[in-house]
């Protein structure tokens, strides 16, 4: 049992040593003057910084189709702040597209590609407002009222 125990914490001690050595060289790599971010990038040039993948403790915020819209309005401050940690903003609007919609269950995906009047180069901050006013007009009027 006490080998058990040491192997245990040895693998968590490699496991943290991994993640540290993997955030560095994202680093490098998302870096301005590093690696392959710098060289190979076609976007246009910019003063800001690239995007920038979060740190281990910063989770991307996902949202499912059962979200009412306290839900919604929850992470929508949770995706915000989300891309205000990575830059996401600074992105092309198709690549924050992109972005969004890896945080989306299949049910979102569907509703935002067929029922919502969205461009695919719409900026991400518009694809949520779009998601919002859905989201409004699928709530029963009933329930409005009585919240009034």
């Amino acid at each position: 049992m006490e080998q058990l125990a040491n192997l245990i914490v040895q693998q968590t001690v490699l496991l943290a040593q991994r993640e540290e050595h993997m955030v560095a060289m994202m680093e490098r790599l998302l870096s301005p003057g590093g690696g392959v971010a710098a060289s190979s990038d076609h976007r246009p040039a910019t003063n800001d910084a690239l995007a920038r993948l979060p740190a281990a403790g910063t989770p991307a915020p996902f949202l499912t189709s059962s979200a009412s819209l306290r839900d919604l309005a929850a992470w929508k401050m949770k995706f915000d702040g989300y891309m205000l940690l990575t830059r996401v903003d600074n992105l092309p609007p198709k690549e924050q597209r992109a972005i969004l919609l890896s945080l989306l269950d299949e049910d979102w995906t569907r509703v935002i590609r067929y029922a919502l009047p969205v461009a695919e180069d719409t900026p991400a901050k518009e694809v949520v407002m779009a998601m919002e006013a859905h989201l409004r007009t699928q709530r029963n009027v009933l329930v409005d009222r009585r919240e009034f």
